[in-house]
């Protein structure tokens, strides 16, 4: 029976058992998952960082950010849209010699607002004007316009700014620039609704995980492959007993 007490107190003194226990050197369970939470907390700071630079890779990583970038898209989409629906037409003097097909104004109040999504701008191009050699209405007094140079589009009038002159006719690839432009703005309308209709925003934790998803997955098999050998060793040193 000596003999045996004396076994089970070497056994309770060796370097193993205190090693496992962490309460004489420090190299413990608990220190261990303490400087691997301090390893995992530098990471995620580091992401966080390299997130906040200046010239980041990543997509905007906020749903503020995301709508910022895409109403700036769609604003410059409906601008050149402007741009070309509202090019100057030629002005000419009016002299009595003239025959001027006259109008009461160019166009009535409102727009339809045209299906980014689909619309075909070609289909829609009217060229009422060109039973005319000079156009005028009631707002141009004096001044007369070419007829065969204008054109008249219901799925374009939504963009249309000026409406005291009529619109220049539009070449085939200027109307194929903005079925093009019509879709950027459609694409960037449907993700703005879904953006702003969606759950309150992410924390800035999650959205860190959204754009590391690899890497936030190694951490945590890193963490759970330590906490199975740290359960492990507790597991042989109570066999030991």
């Amino acid at each position: 029976m000596h003999i045996t007490a004396k076994k089970r107190i070497d056994v309770g003194n060796t370097p193993w058992n205190r090693a496992g226990s962490g309460i004489q050197d420090g190299s413990g369970p608990g220190q261990c998952l303490a400087r691997l939470a301090r390893v995992i907390l530098v990471l995620v700071m580091g992401l966080a960082a390299a997130d906040a630079a200046p010239g980041s890779s990543q997509e905007p990583a906020t749903p503020e950010a995301q709508i910022a970038a895409l109403k700036a898209e769609m604003d410059q989409a409906i601008h050149r849209v402007q741009e070309i629906a509202n090019q100057p037409v030629t002005h000419l003097s009016r002299t009595p010699d003239m025959d001027v097909g006259m109008y009461p104004g160019w166009f009535h109040p409102g727009a339809i607002k045209p299906n980014f999504n689909t619309v075909d701008v070609r289909a829609t191009q009217k060229f009422d004007y060109d039973q005319f050699e000079y156009v005028s209405s009631d707002l141009n007094p004096g001044v007369v316009f070419i007829g065969h140079e204008l054109e008249f589009n219901s799925m374009i009038k939504y963009f249309y700014t000026d409406r005291s002159v009529p619109k220049r006719k539009l070449s085939e690839l200027e109307m194929q620039e903005i079925n093009h432009l019509y879709r950027i703005i459609g694409h960037c309308e449907q993700q703005l609704a879904e953006l702003q209709n969606a759950r309150p925003q992410q924390t800035w934790v999650l959205t860190l995980i959204s754009n590391h998803a690899y890497i936030v997955a190694a951490m945590v098999f890193l963490l759970m492959l330590v906490l199975y050998l740290v359960q492990r060793r507790r597991s042989q040193l109570e066999a030991t007993y």
